[in-house]
């Protein structure tokens, strides 16, 4: 597989992923937040529903030939015997806790019997990934009566024998369906029954509704479409929305890897290749953002190439383990609006521990708490251009001086520093 070589810093998602492009501050909306709890039970029924409602095709990628693009479509009509997503032996799904309300994070891997063979690891919650990506958000979409035709063009969306009213510019409008096929006039690709020959409406699915109030389905690729890179882009798994990393965490990159010599690199085929569908709690919830209204539910297609362990403030901790209270949140620090949280910032200095490079503020960098002999003579650890003087062995969490169960470079109490056996 070819793509172009991206090089260069991190791009946290916190200007792509959680920010989602915020050039027009117009754009986004302040909405009240609404109960979590509350809406995950509304929620939930309607990514289980997406899931037992739609198919999916796998169709070439224009914009990259290298890698297809999963095109979601409504079994109903022609399409009536489709298999749904749901059944779909490629689906798994977990359950992750965002403040105390569970969510189900459903995923779709593509590439399971290849990528399980490749023996890489896989990313943390804190490591940084290198991936192609698609972000999508779900349609508008229900179907009261279950007869194929949403709610908002269906002449009897409730399937009790009587035409909806709707209220237009304060009066009552009765939906008018001339053809028989339960969608209204007004959104009827053909009125007069037979298909073509309103010859000025656009249907582009051939579903019987016209694009423009077609809020299911449209073979324009683009249409939900909120963000998406097709040439590999670093991000860091710190700052991405919790169900892109927990998702990332059950696949791993390619195997392997070779530069050409026209500045591409052509990866092995068992790359991860998933498909995501998660309820806005673990997406954006409240917050809108530009292509993405609130509450939300998301799907993303994401292509793992590689990954690099994480060790932020390079303090010989990688940034995994500093995640002292277990919630696979680093960026955890004290607050005053959450006085009976665990932190992972354990001298409260306002710096997680993961980008503190004196973590229990001691006067002694955690690097330098790291006092067990030098097992690697090829790596310079202090810098002073002699591999062979080291000391520590690279893992400041194996050193505990006063043997009370804390690593001296979490202990205050313990201030030994490699550099005192150095003197």
């Amino acid at each position: 597989m070819n793509v172009i070589k991206y090089c260069g810093a991190i791009v946290l998602t916190l200007v792509v992923l959680y920010a989602c492009n915020n050039d027009d501050d117009d754009s986004i909306i302040i909405v009240e937040l609404r109960d979590r709890a509350e809406q995950q039970v509304d929620e939930a029924p309607i990514v289980l529903e997406y899931l037992n409602k739609h198919f999916y095709t796998l169709v070439d990628n224009p914009a990259n030939p290298d890698y297809q693009i999963a095109v979601f479509d409504t079994i109903a009509g022609e399409n009536s015997e489709q298999p749904s997503i749901a059944e779909s032996d490629f689906l798994q799904s977990k359950t992750i806790t965002v403040e105390d309300v569970d969510y189900t994070l459903y995923i779709l891997n593509l590439n399971k019997e290849k990528n399980d063979l490749v023996g890489t690891p896989k990313p943390t919650f804190a490591d940084s990934t290198l991936v192609t990506y698609r972000g999508e958000v779900f349609y508008d979409y229900n179907d009261s009566d279950g007869d194929g035709v949403p709610d908002v063009v269906d002449v009897d969306s409730d399937n009790d024998g009587e035409a909806e009213v709707d209220e237009i510019d304060g009066e009552s409008v009765t939906r008018v369906d001339s053809d028989g096929d339960q969608i209204v006039d007004d959104s009827d690709a053909d009125t007069d029954g037979v298909p073509g020959t309103d010859s000025d409406k656009v249907d582009s699915d051939g579903d019987g509704i016209i694009d423009e109030d077609d809020s299911v389905d449209n073979t324009d690729l683009t249409r939900r479409v909120f963000d998406n890179a097709v040439t590999p882009v670093w991000f860091d798994q710190v700052s991405v929305i919790t169900g892109w990393r927990e998702a990332l965490v059950e696949v791993t990159g390619a195997s392997d890897f070779v530069e050409n010599e026209d500045g591409t690199v052509s990866y092995n085929m068992d790359f991860g290749n998933i498909i995501i569908f998660m309820p806005s709690g673990l997406g954006y919830f409240g917050s809108a953002q530009t292509g993405i209204p609130a509450y939300a539910p998301l799907i993303f297609q994401i292509q793992l190439y590689g990954v690099n362990e994480a060790d932020h403030d390079n303090d010989g901790v990688p940034s995994y383990l500093e995640d002292i209270d277990g919630d696979r949140i680093v960026l955890d620090f004290e607050s005053d609006e959450d006085e009976d949280d665990t932190y992972d910032d354990t001298d409260e200095d306002g710096f997680p521990n993961y980008i503190d490079t004196d973590d229990d503020g001691d006067g002694v960098l955690t690097i330098d708490e790291d006092l067990e002999p030098d097992t690697d003579l090829t790596v310079d650890r202090d810098g002073d251009g002699d591999p062979t003087n080291d000391i520590g062995d690279g893992d400041p969490t194996n050193d505990d001086s006063d043997g009370d169960g804390v690593p001296n470079y979490l202990d205050e109490d313990s201030t030994e520093s490699r550099l005192d056996e150095e003197d």
